[in-house]
């Protein structure tokens, strides 16, 4: 089995980390390690650069060796706790976006999410101020910000922290151009990459979600998305990496659900055939701005049930992409 536990603590403003946590909300999530190759093939599209395999197995393999397995949990590698301190920056980096993926994903119900600080997303706030990392939206087209922090520390400097609420509250309402819709942001989380003591086990992996709280809002400045485009876009760049592997895709059901896949590493990468066919269909693009593409893939969505029985150690699922055990055939077990 590749999944393993990390430990998962909410904080109900800025001013209660690190020391009170809700206990309400505190719990262990289960990862795989194949959430680390997915996601790394996700983080990685920048500025829409379709990613190598060469750049997908370096950025997979940051996360990877950052943490080992230690009586059911993630924990903290010596590669990473004594590696050179330009090195443990980039992993911290990496972790911190692995980290916000997750509890955006399981926590949030948001499966699919956005680098916030891309061209297309005209959004460049006034001198001096930043913006944070990540946009996306839950199932009910709720909207969510997410600032990524990591350290090989127990916890995230108060300084840091500061910072990071500080860029969150620069973004209060972003106008989607596909719909003229505006959205009034009030979910933004700071996600923390630490480790510290869990379950008498030393160094687990501990994600640390802050909800800032800060009443400052900003009118001067203006962010626009284009949802449809970034939702086409998310699928395109994961259905041009796997086109670009030396193997051949292989249509398979999963949950009685076709979908479309790749074995390439020993490792099974596969997209919903539907959303696949809607993404090659040129019925979407620059033209026509990508229209309705994001409520059609919802829509493809909503017919995907918890598949974690059918594909117990696979990654997430979601959002319609899976990287599962090439060996397993769901449907004709």
């Amino acid at each position: 089995m590749s999944k393993a536990k990390v430990s998962y603590d909410y904080f109900n403003n800025k001013r209660d980390y690190p020391k009170w946590p809700d206990y309400r909300r505190k719990c262990h999530l289960d990862i795989s390690k194949r959430d680390f190759l997915k996601y790394a093939i996700l983080n990685g599209r920048y500025n829409n650069n379709i990613m190598s395999g060469t750049a997908q197995t370096f950025y997979s393999s940051i996360c990877q060796m950052a943490v080992k397995k230690d009586r059911g949990f993630w924990t903290l590698s010596d590669d990473y706790k004594y590696a050179e301190d330009t090195y443990k920056a980039a992993i911290s980096f990496a972790m911190g976006m692995l980290a916000t993926r997750v509890i955006a994903n399981k926590i949030y119900n948001v499966s699919r999410l956005y680098h916030f600080k891309e061209k297309r997303f005209k959004a460049n706030p006034k001198k001096s101020k930043l913006s944070p990392d990540w946009f996306g939206v839950d199932q009910q087209m709720h909207p969510f910000l997410f600032e990524s922090k990591g350290t090989v520390k127990k916890k995230i400097a108060l300084q840091t922290i500061n910072h990071a609420a500080n860029q969150l509250s620069n973004v209060r309402i972003i106008t989607d151009i596909s719909s003229n819709k505006q959205y009034c942001i009030t979910n933004k989380h700071i996600i923390c990459s630490c480790f510290d003591l869990c379950n008498n086990v030393d160094k687990v992996w501990c994600i640390h979600d802050i909800d800032p709280i800060d009443p400052i809002e900003s009118e001067e400045d203006k962010f626009y998305i284009n949802i449809d485009e970034e939702c086409f876009l998310y699928y395109d760049a994961f259905i041009k990496y796997v086109e670009s592997l030396e193997a051949d895709c292989e249509p398979m059901l999963i949950d009685k659900q076709d979908y479309c896949c790749w074995v390439y590493n020993n490792e099974r990468y596969c997209i919903l055939g539907t959303i696949y066919n809607l993404v090659k269909s040129r019925e979407y693009n620059e033209e026509n701005e990508y229209r309705n593409f994001n409520d059609s893939v919802n829509k493809e969505l909503s017919k995907i049930k918890n598949l974690e029985q059918i594909l117990p150690d696979a990654s997430s699922y979601e959002d319609g992409i899976i990287i599962c055990n090439p060996n397993i055939n769901p449907d004709n077990n």
